[in-house]
């Protein structure tokens, strides 16, 4: 079962029962998620030979002097069309699908893949982070299993020396490869940047906000859509987001998710650490670009200009049932309120 978490996670309940949402959504990036953790399985005895030389790259890898933007926040927040925007407009490096199939080899195997896969073509679209294409981005979670630990539901307030410094030579031996910054994404940061930040001197996260209301029902609908359960939390939760009362979980876990993400900023310092409000970045993405490509010191002409025109439309529509919706809006309204006015 642990080689079969690597690519399908160990906090699902009922894998079949995903696996059937997934057909039935007609969606082709859905798909796509099945058959990457299908080809993953079948590529176990290649990615272990190809691990011997990967760890090669890694004993000579000196520390990264180039930065690392890990784009994070709460889940359903916006992060997979951010990372998608800046991974398409700058010229950085980041983890692709090829990756995940690859997990004890991800930097010797992409470009053994990437001649066959050809390159990314950007289409601003995912199914709750997966798209389709190898070469599109991937969060790369079975990577930071190895920082991080395995156990996703767990956040790390300091990392081992020996994680440090393996997270450190990983990203130092892609640097090597590279030349380039880096840009992924990692929702969970948002709880833990911390513990990285220390570790890698280099990193900086922007972390992503968005309308309490809408993100609470989008958390609502993935429970209902990933899970099959109301009662399972979709990402990382606060112990009292857990519970029969799916209404009051998620937004619970929308406040936990600000609150926590405030003392990583605190801990951090918003020099590495900012906030980006995803309404913000739909009615401007070039701004969010621009300002990205300064923070990681990469010119101006060297930018792939998003036009003007370009505007993304964040979801705000009632999406569940009328009467649930009522209830989230005056739940979430009276936590919040509670929140502001507590000591």
């Amino acid at each position: 079962m642990s080689l079969l978490n690597r690519f399908i996670p160990a906090h699902l309940h009922n894998p079949a029962g995903l696996a059937l949402r997934l057909l039935r959504s007609g969606d082709p990036d859905a798909r796509g998620a099945m058959l990457h953790a299908a080809l993953g399985i079948g590529l176990m005895p290649l990615d272990v030979l190809l691990g011997i030389r990967e760890r090669r790259l890694y004993a000579t890898a000196p520390s990264p002097e180039r930065p690392q933007l890990f784009v994070c926040g709460p889940p359903r927040s916006g992060t997979s069309l951010v990372t998608q925007v800046l991974i398409a407009h700058l010229p950085v490096a980041y983890l692709s699908n090829i990756s995940a199939l690859f997990p004890r080899a991800p930097l010797v195997a992409e470009p053994l893949v990437r001649r066959f896969v050809g390159p990314w073509r950007p289409a601003y679209h995912s199914y709750y982070g997966r798209v389709a294409s190898l070469a599109g981005p991937n969060d790369a979670l079975q990577l930071w299993d190895r920082w991080l630990g395995p156990d996703r539901s767990r956040v790390r307030e300091a990392l081992s020396a020996e994680e440090a410094l393996a997270m450190q030579r990983f990203f130092g031996a892609l640097e090597q490869r590279s030349g380039r910054p880096f840009v992924g994404k990692n929702n969970n940061l948002n709880l833990q940047a911390g513990a990285v930040a220390d570790a890698l001197p280099t990193a900086r996260f922007l972390c992503l906000t968005r309308d309490p209301l809408f993100l609470a029902q989008a958390l609502l609908r993935a429970r209902r859509e990933i899970h099959g359960d109301e009662a399972v939390p979709y990402g990382l939760a606060a112990p009292d987001a857990n519970g029969p009362d799916a209404i009051e979980g998620v937004c619970r876990q929308v406040i936990h998710h600000r609150r926590t993400a405030e003392a990583q900023q605190a801990r951090v310092g918003p020099a590495r650490f900012r906030f980006l409000a995803y309404e913000e970045f739909c009615a401007n993405p070039a701004s969010t670009v621009t300002q990205v490509a300064r923070e990681l010191g990469i010119p101006d002409r060297d930018v792939s200009a998003v036009s003007s025109a370009t505007r993304f439309t964040p979801s705000s529509s009632v999406r569940i049932a009328p009467g649930d919706f009522a209830r989230l809006r005056d739940t979430l309204e009276r936590m919040l309120s509670s929140a502001a006015g507590a000591p």
